[in-house]
């Protein structure tokens, strides 16, 4: 019975919440009143709707200049940082980012720090949206910033041709990897960045 309640639209089980609080708990026995109430409401807990937003947490990606991004990644150290560098418009980056943060889960006791950056439009609100409704889907529960500079300028202050590419600091802060997808025959994948990190916590 809880299974097919639970396919009702979330306003249909709030007014049979209403119905039973109103006109039928009087005329019902105490018990089999209480039993639908509580039916109803383990019910409206597993419609998708509630599930949704009980379920989503805001995700803000902090805007941040590539300046300050160098001053930034300062205060990871001591740990191997691992900087993710993604867009919602790069369909490679959308498909791998859950391995990112599979290797976070992984990593996140062993003085590793993930972080994502994002480099959609920062003019473009739409696709900001987009990208923090991503992160939150994502569960990615790391830090997570937007580059706040012009995008070719971006690009530019990253030394980057494209994207999907994640660059590696050692301990000290210097960077040991960089792992992008400019050649075509050698794709990164995750066990590289493993390899990386087997070799930066030795």
């Amino acid at each position: 019975m809880v299974a097919v309640l639970s396919m009702f639209n979330k306003s249909i089980i709030h007014k049979a919440l209403l119905i039973i609080r109103k006109a039928l708990w009087p005329r019902l026995s105490l018990g089999l009143s209480l039993s639908l109430f509580l039916v109803l409401s383990f019910s409206l807990s597993l419609s998708p709707g509630v599930a949704a937003e009980s379920e989503s947490t805001d995700v803000l990606m902090t805007p941040i200049s590539y300046a300050e991004w160098e001053i930034q990644r300062q205060q990871y150290l001591p740990n191997v940082v691992v900087v993710d560098i993604w867009a919602t418009w790069c369909i490679s980056c959308i498909e791998r980012f859950p391995e990112m943060v599979a290797l976070h889960n992984e990593y996140k006791d062993k003085n590793v720090q993930f972080v994502s950056m994002n480099l959609d439009d920062r003019e473009d609100v739409s696709s900001l949206q987009k990208a923090e409704k991503f992160l939150a889907k994502m569960n990615a529960s790391f830090d997570h910033y937007r580059m706040d500079e012009n995008l070719l300028h971006a690009f530019e202050q990253i030394d980057l041709i494209g994207i999907p590419a994640v660059i590696i600091y050692d301990r000290e802060g210097n960077e040991k990897y960089r792992l992008t997808g400019d050649n075509p025959n050698k794709q990164f994948t995750e066990k590289d960045i493993e390899q990386a990190l087997s070799d930066l916590l030795k």
